[in-house]
């Protein structure tokens, strides 16, 4: 095949997967629009989700004010024996139900720096509300499916008043004691003492993210002031941690969607940050959307390329079929189109060009060679005693000796040089840039060739051979070698 059409055809086929490529290109950009407003309602999702925890809370504080500020009655003394016989002191914490559940009218577990039963009694009797507002509020429908509302969360109170801090779920004191009293204070828990004395005002914050002592993984807090006569009595906490999130930001919608999915969760201040999850295959994120909400959060979500290759597999199919189909037509024509072209100038018997390929465009390729000092050669070769052979063998004969001669040529030569049937028993090799003292020796390959493909009856030709000079024509090549050729030939039968 000619450069030029080599050229066309790659041209041709680069055009072809352009264009196929480019409607896989405009599904994925498509898809990177949709995936980023679904991004945005996962992030929508998150922020209902901690509006809702914050107004959970906001209700159970309130709650627990309204316990403290009525008018009760004082603890009678069964109340109060019952209360110092249940009360404990475990791995240095003090307080109720510190190991299992000894103290009934709680709920969950206290702890304290106080050792005397005494000095919580007020606040003990009061604190059953607290339990009945976690309660009342757990019970609650999840109208908004999918706020992570569903779930429990790890609710406790801590009174900055007294001391004291009551979880609503049991805890074994043995394992975790809380002897630390200063975790409010800035780079404990991460909780600045700041947002207690001065931001709050009734409404929840949101901490920064910090390692839970309990647990020993990344947490933030929920926390809401409780107030007594005026002053900050203590707060009402909920701890969100990485399996809370994973429920929160779950898309249960499109489950195929979270094998993908990769979903951090950032502090703005510290730089700290929770992995809630990460994609099965991370290859090259092609969705990235992050928002700040408020609280000095920062919600990071990602997309992994396999999803789109993955949910568009249809695409992908059809993309593929198109472009294999589409390519193979082009490689169809383009063959098709040579094999017609090697067949206008090849030689139906031998295969090797006929004289159709003796074009001016070959001849000035040529002389240009020769004209910037390259040597072209040209080698006329015919059989010796054809006539005789198709006089008394048959033409049949004389045909095969013609073929094998031709495969001796063709094999012999390299794929840049010419081997052309001219008719007959009459070949003409073209060797471009062939040291002329090689020239023998592809004579001898030839000879050589032709007693392995023709082992069973004896073939012998004669060549002769010139170096196209400049200004020279194919014919005038030609005929000079051919010229040399019949010497050659009477040397031979002189000698014969």
């Amino acid at each position: 095949m000619k450069l030029h059409h080599k050229a066309l055809r790659l041209f041709i086929s680069v055009s072809v997967i352009v264009l196929t490529s480019s409607f896989l290109v405009y599904e994925l950009i498509a898809s990177d629009k949709a995936m980023n407003a679904y991004m945005r309602y996962i992030n929508e999702k998150a922020d209902s989700s901690f509006l809702y925890d914050k107004y959970t809370n906001q209700s159970i504080a309130a709650h627990l004010m309204r316990t403290f500020s009525s008018p009760h009655e004082p603890a009678s003394l069964e109340q109060q024996k019952a209360l110092c016989t249940a009360f404990d002191s475990v791995n240095g914490a003090h307080g109720l139900n510190l190991t299992k559940h000894n103290y009934l009218p709680l709920r969950g577990t206290l702890q304290t720096t106080s050792t005397k039963c005494s000095e919580q009694l007020d606040d003990i009797f009061l604190l059953p509300s607290f339990d009945r507002a976690v309660n009342v509020n757990r019970q609650q429908k999840d109208y908004g499916q999918g706020l992570g509302t569903l779930e429990y969360k790890f609710r406790y109170y801590v009174d900055l008043k007294n001391n004291y801090v009551y979880f609503y779920d049991l805890i074994d004191s043995r394992k975790f004691a809380i002897h630390n009293w200063s975790f409010l204070q800035k780079g404990t828990l991460g909780i600045d003492q700041n947002d207690i004395d001065g931001i709050f005002t009734g409404r929840t914050v949101i901490s920064s993210i910090y390692e839970d002592n309990l647990t020993e993984k990344k947490v933030m807090s929920f926390l809401t002031p409780v107030y007594y006569t005026g002053k900050l009595k203590g707060v009402v906490m909920v701890d969100i941690n990485k399996e809370n999130l994973q429920n929160i930001f779950y898309t249960s919608d499109r489950p195929l969607v979270w094998r993908y999915l990769n979903v951090t969760v950032s502090d703005t201040s510290s730089g700290k940050e929770i992995l809630v999850h990460k994609s099965e295959t991370d290859l090259f994120r092609y969705v990235d959307y992050e928002k700040d909400i408020p609280g000095g959060i920062r919600i990071t979500l990602s997309l992994d390329v396999m999803y789109f290759i993955v949910s568009s597999w249809k695409i992908f199919a059809f993309y593929l079929l198109a472009t294999i189909l589409l390519l193979n037509m082009v490689r169809t024509h383009f063959r098709l189109y040579h094999n017609v072209t090697r067949e206008n100038v090849s030689d139906a018997m031998t295969g090797l060009y006929n004289r159709k390929i003796l074009t001016p465009a070959l001849e000035q390729r040529l002389q240009q060679l020769v004209n910037t000092g390259t040597l072209v050669t040209f080698i006329a070769i015919d059989c010796d005693k054809l006539k005789v052979i198709n006089d008394t063998l048959g033409h049949k004969e004389g045909d095969r000796i013609i073929t094998h001669l031709a495969k001796a040529i063709q094999s012999s030569i390299r794929k840049s040089d010419y081997a052309i049937r001219l008719g007959g028993d009459e070949f003409c090799i073209i060797l471009i840039d062939h040291p002329s003292d090689l020239t023998p020796r592809l004579l001898e390959r030839i000879r050589y060739n032709l007693q392995i493909i023709a082992h069973d009856i004896s073939i012998s030709f004669s060549a002769g051979v010139y170096n196209m000079q400049p200004n020279d024509t194919i014919d005038d090549a030609y005929k000079a070698s051919d010229a040399q050729l019949y010497l050659n030939k009477q040397k031979k039968h002189a000698g014969a």
